[in-house]
């Protein structure tokens, strides 16, 4: 019989493991998820090389953070993504480039591999995509240059054009409407 994939109380359970010093713990939680944060990273700054070491980062960030970690506010995944995604605006910002998309790069195989067993539900993706495809194009694409291109709202208004109200209004029209058709 096939082993059942991780639950987020499994994940719940490793965080307060690893806030103990649990270092099995931190191997873990790797195990889970390094997959899907070294997509994101690698979507976001489009260099393996970068994206390997923010992926480091993020879990030797995790281990020193663990504390932080608050349950109410999401799962261990959407933790530890959220730590990836910042190391990544940090690097993004620190370099002083945005990511230019190589010829091929968003063809990459990369972009399409699946995410583990453990991370992955079929019907999430689903939802996802429904949501985001729900979103105005224009809208979609700030949500997107927002989060994988790093991009401030000031910096949004220059390459849009719109005005800075207005880049912001759009933004917050479209998280929430994610988060409706997010809701079970």
């Amino acid at each position: 019989m096939p082993a059942t994939p991780p639950t987020t109380v499994d994940h719940q359970r490793l965080i307060v493991q690893l806030q103990g010093g649990d270092a099995g713990a931190l191997s873990s939680l790797y195990d889970a998820f390094a997959s899907v944060t070294y997509r994101v990273c690698l979507r976001m700054l489009v260099s393996p090389e970068d994206a390997e070491e923010v992926l480091q980062d993020t879990f030797l960030r995790l281990d020193a953070q663990a504390g932080r970690y608050d349950p109410a506010r999401g799962t261990v995944q959407t933790f530890v993504l959220t730590l990836a995604h910042h190391l990544c605006l940090e690097r993004l910002r620190a370099r002083r480039a945005r990511p230019q998309a190589q010829d091929g790069a968003l063809n990459d195989p990369a972009f399409d591999l699946p995410a583990p067993a453990a991370t992955h539900d079929p019907l999430d993706q689903v939802l996802i995509d429904a949501a985001l495809s729900a979103l105005p194009a224009s809208d979609r694409q700030l949500l997107e240059d927002m989060f994988f291109g790093g991009y401030t709202h000031a910096e949004l208004t220059a390459r849009t054009g719109l005005p800075l109200g207005t880049v912001k209004s759009r933004l917050r029209r479209a998280l929430l409407k994610l988060r409706e058709r997010m809701q079970p």
